[in-house]
């Protein structure tokens, strides 16, 4: 029997779409700033290389073609001296378009490859090694230190995006052993921290993956020397008014170290409150003081209470140790001790309503934060926590009355190390929408475009949103302009005039939309807004860039992607990367936006093209989105199938087909369709929604009949059909109490009604009912049904006779 992951294997489905190349991994995956490295990229259906994106600040990487192979493009990349160290994302240009995004290292600790060979190779710190991991073995390194001397090691394997989990020994030089090391919070299954040597000597270094697996693609990067280990930054950087409001990555390096580190910091809103330190004495006073023991001490009081009791239970001055805050603003801490939370007071105005968002895991911190507002005593008002897709916690309250109010952050699990960072954004409007384009790279032809499907998600902004390009050349424009009011999603189109200049560009989508102004609640109980001034707000539309590989299980159903395909370099999901190219050799539309699908039946999907009159080869169709699959698999509820365009065939037909399992849904489908002409291959990407339908259906609003006892009345229950249904509905009624009418009816084959009667019973009493019906028919030799409650009865009350 094959195993589970042989079984995922055969399901794994590449990061991006079947015309563009796809790069597996660089060799090596890392470049010294300040010099120039050669660097090959090895993948698949790889176009002759042109160009190298970064995500990175203009100039900081500058890349010449040397070699270009379908399976391997070589690069020459020169990075400059000030480049931010880390792990950045890179795409490569070629002439066919822009590739996926690949994970790449900056380095300033001298950069060296390990040597073939079992023997230790031997470091000198500062030192930055480039290996593979072999299956079943490990790399060995030698390493001379002093007594007493503190050397820092890091581990960046996993942050590369692949499946490696590196793991460290370290051994004397008589084989004892010394220390061992996995993963640390924060950087996912690699490691950074820092270790004393008691003794002088030469060790030596075990670096293998924890698992004993292997790939040619999972490299990993050894980073010895001294340099700063800490993992995340607690306290949000000063917000800079040029800069879209988000996370970006800093390099600190202190005096004396000889190389970088790299930390996630958030821009900061409003005034930044940092958690004092707990003060354990003051704690143990208080424990004590309230202790079974002094209870019943402080019974034989005159009091006869504890008074130390309420007094701890108080957010400001008791066990929570509430640092003051001010609000709207930035509330940070670290959740360094397991179990204990951190907590905030704030003052709040009755009616004053405040919203609130947890950020963690953007931090690179390990917390799933609960977070909770309180009364002055402690008593919980309000509470939100982490969700299990990886959304943060949030929530919004409105004070009941004036006072002073508790924010108490907890981890869910009540875990707790200086690696659990967090940072609350406390506001006093609406959080900004959330807006994520569905693509990546995007490869424009001049005088064409691209779709850019956008998703919002939107929390107490139901007014239009408006769109902009920021850093685009120009030629290069962004239509519609603006997401209607309420629209939750939105297909734009990126264009390239005739005359845009051709290359690569970085490109980010800006959101702007109008703050809802800030309320309170008056004496009487109305709300009034605090200020009249509109203020708008700008956010960046963010891009998802997949990883790696995206795996299904045997039901096709998607396998959570890893920690590391999902929190990404902030600015390699910020921005987009753009690469306009000579004009396409043809082009296509679908002439409809929406396809209607019944169940177990087909449906036609138009394409019309049109070509330069000097290419003549074939288009061919591939189509993404909703259920679709693969025809071949059999899991498959949907497939989608095109025939070639040709010169003498510029329009075609393809079809869509339901099989059995389909579920009734509407959703966006991606067709690609790719053509090469003269060796350059060119794919443009339309969409269409597919709405999944049954063939046939009831009314939205039921028939509704009002009858009082003793009555009856004619009911004509329509059924409306699909054109390519015409066949009968057979229809079960369910009982009801008090009212008659047949159990078993059909809708005649053609027809679209059928007429019953209802009667009421003499003593049915008063009373609002629905009835049940069970409507079958058979469509493309399968049995299709649909529930429903088509028809409502009234029993009327009768009303006794007025007196005379």
């Amino acid at each position: 029997m094959r195993s589970l992951v042989s079984l995922l294997a055969i399901v794994a489905l590449p990061a991006v779409a079947a015309a563009q190349g796809f790069v597996d991994s660089a060799s090596p995956p890392v470049a010294a700033v300040g010099k120039t490295t050669r660097v090959a990229f090895v993948g698949k259906d790889l176009g002759p290389g042109l160009d190298v994106w970064a995500a990175l600040p203009k100039g900081a990487i500058s890349a010449r073609p040397v070699s270009s192979e379908p399976g391997k493009l070589v690069f020459d990349l020169a990075v400059a001296a000030d480049a931010p160290v880390g792990v950045c994302g890179l795409r490569l240009a070629t002439r066919d378009g822009l590739t996926n995004a690949v994970l790449f290292h900056l380095e300033d600790l001298p950069v060296k490859e390990r040597a073939p060979g079992d023997t230790p190779v031997s470091l000198s710190p500062p030192a930055c090694v480039v290996g593979t991991f072999t299956e079943g073995a490990a790399d060995r390194y030698a390493v001379t230190v002093t007594a007493g001397e503190r050397v820092c090691f890091e581990a960046v394997a996993n942050r590369l995006g692949k499946d490696a989990d590196p793991l460290l020994t370290v051994r004397d030089s008589a084989g004892a052993f010394v220390l061992e090391r996995d993963n640390d919070p924060g950087l996912y299954f690699d490691f950074r921290f820092g270790h004393t040597f008691a003794k002088a000597g030469t060790y030596t270094l075990e670096l293998r993956d924890a698992r004993l697996k292997a790939s040619e693609h999972n490299h990993y990067i050894l980073r010895v020397g001294r340099f700063p280990t800490e993992r995340v930054a607690g306290v949000p950087a000063a917000s800079v008014p040029d800069r879209v409001s988000g996370t970006f990555m800093t390099s600190p390096k202190r005096a004396g170290d000889q190389g970088s580190a790299w930390v996630p910091v958030s821009t900061a809103e409003g005034p930044v409150t940092v958690a004092r330190d707990f003060d354990e004495s003051r704690d143990g006073g208080f424990a004590e003081a309230t202790s079974p023991a002094a209870q019943v001490a402080f019974l034989m009081t005159p009091a006869r209470a504890n008074l130390f009791q309420p007094l701890a239970r108080s957010v400001a001055l008791g066990r929570f140790q509430a640092t003051p805050a001010a609000v709207p603003g930035s509330l940070c801490g670290v959740l360094r001790k397991p179990g204990r939370p951190v907590a905030f007071v704030v003052p709040l105005a009755k009616g004053e309503r405040i919203f609130v968002r947890a950020e963690s895991k953007v931090l690179n911190s390990p917390a799933d934060l609960e977070v909770s507002v309180t009364d002055r005593f402690g008593r919980e008002q309000r509470r939100a926590a982490d969700g299990p897709t990886g959304a943060e916690a949030s929530l919004d309250f409105t004070a009941p009355a004036t006072g002073e109010y508790g924010i108490v952050v907890r981890d869910v699990l009540r875990d707790g190390s200086d690696s659990h960072a967090f940072c609350l954004r406390v506001r006093s409007d609406p959080f900004p929408p959330v807006l994520t384009a569905e693509v990546e790279g995007l490869t424009v032809p001049q005088g064409s475009y691209q779709t850019v499907p956008i998703l919002v998600t939107r929390t107490g902004t139901a007014g239009p949103i408006t769109l902009s390009l920021a850093g685009n050349p120009p030629g290069l424009r962004l239509t519609p302009s603006e997401i209607p009011a309420t629209a939750s999603s939105v297909v734009c189109k990126l264009e390239a005039a005739a005359g845009a200049p051709l290359g690569v560009h970085t490109v980010q989508m800006i959101a702007e939309y109008e703050k809802t102004p800030e309320l309170r609640r008056a004496p009487g109980g109305s709300f009034y807004a605090l200020s009249m001034v509109t203020e708008r707000e700008r956010v960046a539309v963010r891009t998802r860039p997949l990883i790696d590989k995206k795996y299904h299980n045997v039901d096709l159903i998607p396998i959570a992607l890893r920690e590391d395909q999902t929190r990404l370099p902030p600015a390699l999901t910020d921005r987009f990367a753009v690469q306009v190219t000579p004009p396409s050799h043809f082009t296509f539309e679908l002439p409809e936006e929406t396809v209607t699908l019944s169940r177990y039946r087909t449906a036609p999907i138009p394409v019309a093209t049109t070509r330069a009159a000097d290419f003549d080869g074939p288009v061919t169709f591939h189509a993404v989105g909703g259920q679709l699959g693969a025809k071949t698999e059999g899991r498959t509820r949907v497939y989608a199938e095109f025939p070639e365009a040709t010169a003498k065939q510029p329009a075609v037909a393809g079809v869509v087909v339901s099989k059995i399992l389909t579920n009734t849904a509407r959703a966006r489908v991606d067709v690609t369709a790719t053509g090469t002409h003269k060796g350059r291959r060119v794919a443009l990407t339309r969409t269409f929604d597919l709405d999944i339908v049954t063939a046939f259906r009831f009314a939205p609003e039921p028939v509704k009949v009002a009858l009082l006892p003793g009555e009856f009345a004619t009911v004509k229950l329509t059924v409306s059909r699909l054109k390519t249904f015409d066949g009968p509905v057979k229809l079960h009624l369910s009982p009801t109490q008090g009212a008659e009418y047949p159990e078993h009816l059909t809708v005649p084959r053609g027809e679209t009604a059928v007429e019953f009667t209802v009667k009421t019973t003499a003593d049915a009493q008063p009373r609002k009912q629905p009835i049940s019906v069970h409507a079958t028919g058979e469509v493309g030799g399968f049995e299709e049904e649909v529930r429903a409650h088509p028809v409502e009865v009234e029993i009327k009350k009768v009303e006794p006779p007025k007196k005379k």
